[in-house]
């Protein structure tokens, strides 16, 4: 008999699970407990939109309305941190010393902005952008003629560099490889979408490292690079990844790795605690594990770990699929791209619009498009359903990739 389930972490994966318990007619007590003061909100927007709009939410930025939680009886717990788990007594421990008793419980801890390592980052003008106030923060940074500096041209990095430059600043970025999101689209299409940055004005830096910050009073003045140079700058924005918030369940005795270990049903090391979202180390669907840091991961990792907490079967290894808005390209990949894969493209990356797939073989193993929303919503399921192409068939713009997928399913 499970009484109550507490999900420690009010965001998507955490809400998601809540949402979701709910409309598979669970009726014991939900505890949704989370560390920011704020109900559970879309991450996505924070280095865009809300930027774009000075910090200010609009209604569709959360992910409920405030009355959402009380009408369907998930107790929202805002602004306290759940310190440790007791498994002997089957509780949760907060902060304020409350204990929460729990016979499941879903870690959804997501993590925490890596932060630099230097003297100095912790100033008012670094920014370390995760959360809905890390944002506030940067958006009053972000006026019309101030310098910028990025720290890496990451997802966070790259999609920040084009909001600055929206917003009339001038930007300039440090990045360590030699292209933005690199780890993502590798070195061509890193390239092709360095080149976009170059147009819109961002003053780029690859193959460099940060060595130092320079202080005028309690605010970071410049950035001292690598061979000496000096970087002035009104604001500095820090893009260098998140680390895994594993510490609840490291203490309790839990796996950990990357993340919190889970297997296909999202549980972890000890049966009745499971985990989803960005801390969740996972299955791969190529084989070996992962942890995803993506929107999707994190809303349909949820939802399947409240299916398995109610003992519902669950199988969830998904191929990953994230998006980026940058300027005015629509960016999309999915499955797995490798430098190493047989590339097939359908348009051009001179035209900003194209469908590129990756191929091992005739196997179909991920997909990345530009401005082609249509064609990434086939290119996901010819992924998911693991599909053959022969590579000219394709390539070949005539034959309508719908074609493709209703092939593959014979």
């Amino acid at each position: 008999m499970i009484n109550s389930i507490a999900v420690v972490g009010a965001n998507m994966a955490g809400a998601r699970a809540a949402e979701s318990l709910r409309s598979a007619g669970y009726d014991g007590h939900i505890h949704l407990i989370g560390e920011e003061p704020w109900r559970p909100y879309e991450r996505p927007p924070l280095s865009k939109e809300f930027l774009w709009e000075g910090g200010t939410p609009s209604g569709s930025f959360y992910l409920h309305d405030e009355h959402w939680y009380a009408a369907n009886k998930v107790e929202l717990r805002l602004g306290v941190r759940a310190t440790a788990i007791d498994l002997r007594a089957g509780a949760l421990r907060l902060a304020s010393g409350e204990a929460v008793q729990a016979d499941r419980i879903l870690l959804a801890t997501g993590g925490a902005a890596r932060r630099l390592p230097l003297p100095g980052a912790e100033a008012a003008n670094v920014h370390h952008l995760r959360t809905l106030g890390d944002a506030a923060g940067l958006a009053a940074d972000l006026r019309p003629g101030a310098q910028i500096v990025i720290i890496g041209m990451g997802v966070i990095g790259a999609e920040v560099a084009a909001s600055a430059r929206r917003m009339g600043c001038d930007v300039t970025a440090v990045e360590p490889f030699a292209s933005p999101m690199i780890r993502a689209l590798g070195d061509h299409f890193g390239a092709w979408l360095g080149e976009h940055h170059r147009m819109q004005g961002v003053r780029a830096l690859y193959g460099r490292s940060v060595k130092g910050l320079r202080l005028s009073g309690a605010k970071v003045c410049a950035v001292e690079l690598d061979d000496g140079e000096e970087l002035a700058c009104d604001a500095v924005v820090v893009g260098i990844g998140i680390v895994p918030a594993v510490e609840l369940a490291a203490d309790a005795g839990l796996i950990v790795g990357n993340g919190i270990v889970v297997d296909a049903q999202c549980r972890t090391s000890n049966p009745v605690i499971f985990a989803a979202g960005d801390v969740a180390e996972q299955p791969d669907f190529f084989g070996g594990r992962v942890r995803m840091e993506t929107y999707q991961n994190a809303a349909e990792q949820g939802a399947a770990a409240a299916a398995a907490m109610l003992g519902q079967p669950v199988e969830y290894c998904r191929p990953c699929w994230f998006w980026s808005d940058q300027y005015d390209l629509n960016i999309q990949v999915t499955g797995r791209i490798d430098a190493q894969q047989q590339l097939i493209m359908r348009g051009r990356v001179e035209d900003d619009a194209f469908c590129a797939f990756f191929l091992a073989g005739d196997l179909i193993m991920g997909a990345l498009t530009a401005n082609r929303s249509a064609d990434m919503g086939v290119a996901k399921r010819l992924v998911e359903r693991r599909a053959r192409v022969g590579p000219a068939e394709l390539a070949d713009v005539d034959v309508p990739l719908r074609e493709i997928l209703k092939k593959s399913a014979s």
